[in-house]
């Protein structure tokens, strides 16, 4: 064997222990499905408040985001699978246990200070916080995974920093919403499709 021999089978070991290390089934289709639940949440939200007083308005507002999570959730699972078999490999793997586990601190803050902000009727306040703790969770997991994710989490982070002293007020922190979980959704969702297929 010679050297340009040994230099390429040393590439392919190295390629293939970082594709096993890292998560890599990230759908590019599911963060477009995903900014676009937000975008129809924020006008569900947007109805509702004009609509409902009071106490109704925070059973509504809490089903609508619940609704929205539970299908996104549910949409990236699906297609983060399908696109692991279409690729020959398990969708469960070590990398995919790891940005499970980092993920969620940041979803269980986000989900904590979420409940304390409507038992406050704070609901302005929310959206920055999910985008803290949304941020911070996709920062984490993007150790584990490819750059795109990491810069996404960091931009959720900063701009959920500035959500909370800038756009915390009716209907700003609404615009705010839409803005971080619809539009950078989509647009994450289409760098993702450009550079790593659907």
């Amino acid at each position: 064997m010679d050297k340009a021999e040994a230099a390429e089978d040393i590439k392919l070991i190295r390629e293939v222990m970082e594709t096993s290390a890292r998560y890599t089934n990230f759908s590019g289709i599911s963060g477009i499905i995903a900014g676009t639940l937000a975008l129809l949440g924020c006008g569900a939200t947007y109805w509702v408040t004009l609509a409902l007083p009071g106490v109704l308005l925070i059973r509504s507002y809490v089903i609508i985001w619940v609704l929205v999570l539970a299908i996104s959730i549910f949409q990236d699972f699906a297609l983060a699978q399908r696109k692991a078999r279409r690729r020959g490999e398990d969708y469960f793997t070590p990398a995919t246990a790891q940005v499970y586990k980092a993920v969620l601190p940041g979803i269980f803050v986000a989900v904590v200070l979420s409940i304390r902000a409507l038992t406050l009727r704070e609901l302005d306040a929310i959206p920055a916080l999910w985008c803290l703790g949304y941020g911070a969770a996709i920062c984490a997991a993007g150790r584990f995974s490819v750059r795109e994710a990491r810069i996404f989490g960091a931009v959720q982070l900063i701009s959920g920093a500035i959500g909370l002293f800038l756009f915390a007020t009716p209907p700003e922190s609404l615009y705010f919403l839409a803005v971080t979980f619809g539009v950078y959704h989509i647009l994450f969702g289409l760098i993702l499709t450009r550079k790593y297929g659907w």
